[in-house]
C-alpha cells in the first residue's frame, strides 16, 4: 500500500474516532436531543407538515442546559400524524420552557425530529391525522 494512501486512511480513522469520542462526551452531558436534531436537519430527509397535540406540561423525556447556561431546553417525544393519517414519533425541542399542554401544534418534521413547530387552531388539523391520533373533534 502506498504511503499517501496509508496517510489517507489514517486521517479518516482518526476523524472518524474523534466524532465518535465528540458525540458521546456530548451525549453524556445531555445534549443527544440536540444532536440527533442537527442530524436531522443535515442529512437528506425530506421535509413533511405534520400535527400534534400539544404534549402536557412535565411529560419531558429529558432535560439540557440551554447555550447560555441560564435555563433548560425541554425534550418531548410525540404522535404526530400527517395530513394521510401516517403516524411517526417525533423529537420536540421546547427551548427556554415547557410546553403549555393546550392545543395542537402544527410540526415542520425531518427525520424524527420536529425541526419548527408552532402552535395551530384544532380546525387547522387535517381530519385524518386527528383520527389517526386517535383524537376526538
Amino acid at each position: 500500500m502506498c504511503k499517501s494512501r496509508m496517510l489517507r486512511l489514517l486521517a479518516i480513522a482518526l476523524l472518524v474516532a474523534g466524532t465518535i469520542a465528540g458525540g458521546n462526551a456530548l451525549a453524556s452531558t445531555g445534549w443527544a436531543p440536540a444532536l440527533r436534531s442537527v442530524a436531522d436537519r443535515i442529512l437528506p430527509y425530506p421535509e413533511v407538515t405534520m400535527w400534534a397535540p400539544a404534549p402536557e406540561p412535565g411529560s419531558h423525556v429529558s432535560t439540557y442546559a440551554d447555550a447560555t447556561g441560564a435555563g433548560s431546553n425541554y425534550v418531548y417525544d410525540v404522535q404526530a400524524a400527517d395530513a394521510n393519517g401516517d403516524t411517526r414519533e417525533l423529537q420536540l425541542i421546547f427551548f427556554g420552557s415547557e410546553s403549555s399542554g393546550s392545543g395542537w401544534l402544527e410540526i415542520e418534521a425531518r427525520g424524527g425530529s420536529g425541526v419548527h413547530y408552532r402552535a395551530c387552531e384544532e380546525t387547522a388539523v387535517p381530519d385524518d391525522a386527528v383520527v389517526a391520533l386517535g383524537e376526538r373533534r
